[in-house]
């Protein structure tokens, strides 16, 4: 080169930070600057690999950390929940053990009750006042689980639209995190559609049309 270097001489601290910091050197700049193909490819591809990185590296920093929160509150909430199963499933034990005493307890005080009834016109007058007492609560239970099945019912076909338009937004939320990932500034969400259920205003339009109520 025809041209005086005035710079470098004077730099030898900063000169040997550019090479061992980053990888280039006076000499690769120089060749560039002179036309040389190879050194122009050379800081092409780095300068080019720089942004790239530059450009990801929010996203890929982000999805890493939100990576590794959801790792530790995984195994934070699985601790948790195990921890609590042993001290409730111990609790549980006892209770079933002690209903189980408190049944036979019962059953053995209705047998000595029965034993001492003096007559038989007593024990037909206690036979018949449990039997329509029974009969009264299991009519009141059936009743009572039939309008509470057939709520269910009706709710659970209400929320079907609501379900699985929740499945699918988490999806696509999702699938937009990984496109916008591999795109960036590219990205378009028109290319990334999103199915759309009918909300649940529609299905009580539905419900009153069909049903009246």
């Amino acid at each position: 080169m025809k041209l005086k270097n005035q710079v470098t001489s004077k730099s030898r601290n900063l000169e040997r930070q550019l090479k061992n910091k980053f990888n280039a050197s006076t000499n690769l700049v120089v060749r560039a600057l002179t036309g040389d193909k190879t050194a122009l490819k050379l800081i092409g591809q780095m300068g080019n690999d720089g942004a790239k990185i530059s450009e990801f590296a929010p996203q890929v920093r982000e999805q890493m950390l939100a990576a590794i929160k959801g790792t530790e509150d995984l195994n934070v909430v699985l601790s948790d929940i195990y921890k609590q199963a042993g001290v409730s499933g111990e609790k549980i034990e006892r209770a079933v053990q002690s209903a189980i005493l408190a049944d036979t307890h019962l059953a053995n005080i209705l047998e000595e009750m029965k034993l001492d009834f003096a007559s038989s016109q007593d024990k037909e007058a206690l036979r018949h006042q449990q039997a329509t007492d029974h009969i009264k609560l299991q009519a009141w239970v059936n009743k009572h689980m039939m309008l509470v099945d057939g709520e269910y019912k009706m709710l659970q076909t209400e929320l079907q639209t609501d379900i699985r338009q929740q499945t699918i937004d988490l999806q696509h939320d999702k699938e937009l995190g990984k496109y916008y990932l591999e795109m960036g500034d590219n990205a378009r969400d028109d290319f990334k559609p999103k199915k759309q259920y009918a909300g649940r205003s529609i299905v009580q339009k539905i419900k009153d049309a069909l049903l009246g109520f």
